[in-house]
């Protein structure tokens, strides 16, 4: 590297000193000689104000460019400069920096194009190794596949949304729930989303695809542990009993059988889900309503145990007016001091839908019955369930669950007649024909095999 490149040209009002004499001048501004003085006394024809501006960056004869091996240099410091403002030390060749951290509250790095490059190709390696170790953790391989057949109802339900709704470009595997390009909402909450995941995971239909962003696993515990809204999944089911099903193999049997309609044996299923997707789109409503009047909402199970009562007669649509009217009664409760904080305001909401329920009920009036808020939109799970598979279009908001099943569904799915019947015997519980039956004590006891219940019967005499 030639000489030329480490020297800096000097204003011409400097021109007339030597390196030396600029090195004296600046020791002597630093030890509090007046500018007025410095200037006169070194001929230097500027604004005293300016006598720091003109000052070329001092050379660094010790300290070399890691890069370019030729010295570095520092910008004169201001003698009224703050401690946290130190300059850094640069190459003028390759504009290397070097900064100070012993004063600076924050990490400061370099931009030349060479440190670029390292942080990059570091960045490329760390993420190599964490990739490494991702996949040694959740090797698929190490993961046997669960036989189709042993999938619940409602496991195929959440497959067969998530399947129309989140899976990628090449069908190989369902997007993550925080994927930026997700257009629609699994569940009506993000509680009931979180929860449908963590069924299928727990049965092991799905499972975390290793290929999923590093940032989906906690760094701190050896990514051991991951946030369940970040992963990929893959399906994780066999038709064989051995090789693990290709997505679009799994779809096409789900998108078949749930088409198909319903079957007797997943009755149990079909109920729980009926008040499970309306509950939730209540709630859904609950934090639209909270959120718009700032009612710091938090009593979430006493309101779901509520709103399940209110189901049996109401539909979601109908529990609308009760949950309006609620929030707005807590938020003029808190409003005028009559609650000790929002949180206690907040409380009343669950107790004033119940009795808004309950008054409707008694004295025979019908709520005003609510269109679909748009901040509070209809889920996929929604869809799929009343649309596809029910084929009753959005049922789940228009209908109370309660009357919907008593007086549609199960007469017409599930009900047999005692003539049809004959003597057949089944569970009183989950309707099992798994039964053992036998005498203790004078009295008739079955066992089902299946959900473990037990009932007793006394012979007629």
């Amino acid at each position: 590297m030639s000489e030329e490149i480490l020297e800096i040209e000097v204003d011409d009002e400097i021109k007339h000193l030597t390196s030396d004499e600029i090195e004296e001048l600046y020791k002597k501004y630093l030890e509090g000689e007046k500018n007025s003085v410095l200037v006169k006394d070194y001929k230097i024809d500027i604004s005293p104000n300016k006598l720091i501006k003109i000052l070329p960056p001092k050379k660094l004869n010790d300290t070399f460019c890691p890069y370019c091996g030729i010295p570095m240099f520092a910008k004169r410091r201001s003698k009224s400069a703050s401690s946290w403002g130190i300059p850094p030390i640069e190459c003028f060749d390759c504009n290397h920096k070097v900064f100070s951290e012993e004063f600076s509250y924050r990490r400061q790095q370099c931009e030349c194009e060479s440190c670029v490059i390292i942080r990059r190709q570091q960045k490329i390696e760390e993420e190599r190794e964490k990739r490494e170790v991702i996949r040694e953790l959740y090797n698929l391989d190490d993961r046997d596949p669960i036989d189709y057949s042993k999938l619940t109802f409602f496991h195929k339900l959440i497959l067969l949304t998530l399947f129309r709704m989140q899976t990628d470009e090449e069908f190989e595997y369902i997007l993550s729930l925080d994927d930026p390009f997700r257009n629609e909402s699994l569940s009506p909450t993000e509680q009931m989303d979180i929860e449908c995941l963590e069924e299928l995971l727990r049965f092991s239909a799905v499972i975390i695809d290793p290929e999923s962003r590093i940032e989906a696993f906690v760094e701190g515990e050896e990514f051991k542990s991951f946030y369940i809204n970040r992963t990929r999944w893959i399906a994780n089911v066999t038709f064989d009993g051995v090789e693990r099903a290709r997505l679009n193999e799994v779809y096409k049997k789900v998108y078949e059988e749930l088409k198909n309609g319903i079957q007797p044996q997943w009755e149990n299923e079909i109920f729980k889900t009926l008040f499970r997707i309306a509950k939730e789109e209540v709630m859904q409503y609950v934090y639209v309503r909270a959120d718009e009047l700032s009612v710091s909402f938090s009593a979430e199970n006493k309101t779901r145990e509520v709103v399940n009562q209110l189901l049996q007669t109401f539909s979601v649509r109908e529990i609308y007016y009760f949950v309006k009217k609620s929030v707005e009664n807590a938020h003029i409760y808190y409003s005028k001091g009559y609650a000790k904080n929002k949180k206690h305001a907040a409380n009343t909401i669950p107790n004033k839908i119940l009795s808004l329920g309950e008054r409707s009920i008694a004295e025979g009036w019908n709520p005003y019955e609510y269109s679909r808020d748009s901040r509070a939109p209809r889920s996929f799970l929604s869809l799929i369930f009343y649309d596809l598979f029910l084929q009753d279009e959005d049922a789940g908001f228009h209908k109370p669950p309660g009357k919907h099943w008593e007086q549609e569904l199960y007469p017409r799915h599930f009900y047999v007649s005692e003539n049809d019947r004959g003597s057949e015997l089944s569970c009183s519980h989950c309707k099992s024909e798994n039964l053992k039956v036998k005498m203790v004590n004078d009295l008739l006891e079955v066992n089902c095999k299946d959900c473990g219940s037990v009932d007793q019967f006394t012979p007629r005499k």
